[in-house]
């Protein structure tokens, strides 16, 4: 333990109220939730029909759900745009072949399919898969052993706030540089701590979401993850929405209610400060291999 640094302890407020702590490593600067569960109770933890990214129930009430759906529409195009534009020029105007890594629900690998991509996904959640659309649901696999049986690689790979869920980084950050294609890029967004709202929140912000994250990660601890892979940073983008719902799921955290009214506040006065500091609430990192 003399390599972790205690940094907080906080609940699992979704599932079960049992607390975790929350330690630095302080060799990789990467938090991490202990005790951390095992391969067969982490599954567990994620059965609540509260868990909005493995849901897809139009008919989901309240106000916050509604929001989440309609933002989710917005920043997908985005999400598509970011792929597109971080394409070698060679392969612009090609089809793309994209996997997508904890793809959920699929709604971003069928918007890609749609715009005429080749996608592959990788979800090992079964409520996650139930609500696939059928139209891409043959292409998403439980791991990546089937797709090691295709000679194809990817052009670009995705990880839409999955990384930190991932028990083995290692053996996924390999399995991922094996089946990109050379000039590809791997595209990661994850919840950032050092954002205004987590440090505003602490132990009650909601993005430390324990223990379904395992990890937690800022810029540093990425770029010095990636590169033990030679695998580099190339650029980093802001999530601007995510502010926002992440400190009005805060607010319900801290006053069993909700409180969009100063949730709303907390995230736009966490974009504000980050247009200084860049710390948002969430990043997208763009990561390329060198040749």
């Amino acid at each position: 333990m003399k390599d972790l640094k205690h940094i907080l302890t906080a609940r699992d407020h979704l599932v079960t109220g049992k607390t975790f702590d929350v330690l630095k490593n302080l060799r990789t600067g990467i938090l991490e939730t202990h005790p951390r569960p095992n391969k067969q109770e982490l599954p567990l933890y994620y059965e609540s029909k509260n868990y909005t990214s493995h849901n897809n129930n139009n008919k989901t009430d309240g106000l916050l759900p509604f929001c989440y759906k309609q933002v989710k529409i917005i920043s997908t195009k985005r999400k598509i745009k970011i792929c597109a534009n971080s394409l070698c020029a060679s392969k612009k105007n090609q089809k793309p072949s994209l996997l997508d890594v904890g793809c959920g629900t699929g709604d971003f690998l069928y918007s890609c399919y749609r715009h005429g991509w080749n996608v592959k996904g990788v979800e090992n959640n079964s409520n996650a898969k139930n609500n696939l659309n059928p139209k891409i649901s043959k292409h998403v696999f439980d791991d990546f052993e089937l797709l090691k049986k295709s000679p194809k690689k990817f052009d670009v790979i995705t990880m839409w706030h999955s990384l930190e869920h991932i028990s083995d980084l290692d053996k996924t950050i390999l399995e991922m540089k094996n089946l990109l294609a050379d000039q590809g890029v791997i595209i990661i967004a994850c919840p950032n701590h050092k954002s205004f709202d987590a440090a505003f929140y602490k132990e009650f912000w909601a993005a430390y979401d324990l223990p379904r994250h395992l990890w937690h990660f800022d810029k540093n601890s990425i770029r010095e993850l990636f590169s033990n892979y030679k695998i580099h940073l190339k650029k980093t983008l802001p999530m601007y929405w995510d502010s926002f719902y992440i400190s009005i799921l805060s607010e319900k955290i801290v006053n069993k209610k909700n409180n969009y009214l100063k949730g709303f506040v907390i995230g736009l006065m966490s974009n504000l400060c980050a247009l200084f500091s860049k710390e948002y609430s969430s990043l997208i990192y763009v990561l390329k291999t060198k040749n």
